[in-house]
Formats: structure tokens, sequence, C-alpha cells
């Protein structure tokens, strides 16, 4: 019984650094979650309804609901995160993590090394990020023009005219 007391406490210490760790990230990609299908639907409702003389008005009453809904979601979303981090990573931690392991990843976790590589993290993933997009950037670009003229195609057939306008992209 102590040792499975001992356990549960590891798993607990763990869920909570694992919380301080990846909650705010875990609060955001939530939140997006949930906003983002809202934006793209509206934003096409939009496109489609209001004549675009009036669509940036439109837009800007829209932008001020959307962000009260993303504030309130995100406000939701993050007390969650907090009050549930352990209910649902100390089982887990306890069936997969053995009492050394645990004790190897919190002692990693509350190092200078742990610190510092958290700290390194944004910079790290930005040059990652940039080489990436360095490197496909020509690849994507004429995936998207090849997109667009086929996009223009389909419209173009499905309206009647023969190029489609301007494309949504650069609108």
């Amino acid at each position: 019984m102590a040792q499975n007391d001992a356990k549960k406490a590891l798993a607990t210490k763990l869920a909570q650094l694992q919380l301080k760790t990846d909650g705010a990230a875990m609060a955001d990609q939530l939140t997006g979650s949930a906003v983002q299908p809202i934006v793209a639907g509206w934003s096409q409702r939009l496109d489609e309804t209001v004549p675009p003389a009036r669509q940036k008005d439109v837009r800007d009453k829209l932008d001020v609901e959307l962000k009260k809904f993303a504030d309130n979601t995100h406000k939701a979303v993050e007390a969650q995160v907090g009050k549930s981090a352990e209910a649902a990573l100390v089982p887990i931690f306890m069936e997969k993590l053995s009492e050394d392991e645990m004790k190897t990843i919190i002692a990693y976790m509350e190092s200078p090394a742990s610190a510092k590589l958290q700290a390194l993290g944004a910079d790290a993933t930005d040059a990652w990020a940039k080489r990436i997009i360095e490197t496909t950037r020509s690849q994507v670009e004429a995936g998207a023009k090849t997109f667009e003229s086929a996009a223009n195609r389909i419209v173009g057939a499905a309206g009647g005219s023969g190029s489609g306008g301007s494309s949504p992209a650069k609108k």
C-alpha cells in the first residue's frame, strides 16, 4: 500500500509539472480548435451573402463578437486545463511508468538543463520552422498556383464566367 501511495505521489507531482509545462499551450490550442471553424464558416458566409461594399463594416462587427467568444472560450478551457490535469494524467502515469521512471522524469523536469531547454523552445522552434519554410517555399507556392488555377476553372465553369474573378487568397 505504501509503495502505491509513493507511486501515486510521484504521478501527481509529474502531472503538476506537465500542467506547468504544457497547460497554457493546451488552453491556446483547444481554444483555437473551437474558434477556427466558426471563423471559417462565417467568413465564407459573409463573402457569399454580404455585398462587398459592406463587408469591412460587417467584418469589424463580427470581429468584436468573435473576440468575446474567443476570450470566454479561453477562460472556460483554461479553468478546466488546471482542474483536469491530475484526473487525466495520474492514472496514465501510474499505469505506464514505473516509480524509477517517474523519479528520473521529475528530476529532469526540475533540473536547470530542462529549464534552459524550455527557454530555448521558442527560438529553436522558430529556427526549425524558418528552415522548413525556406526549403519548401517554391513547392508550396507552385502548389498554391496550381490550386488557384484549378479553383478558378471550377468556379468559372459553375458561375458561367471564364476567369472566376479575383482569387479568395488575395482578398
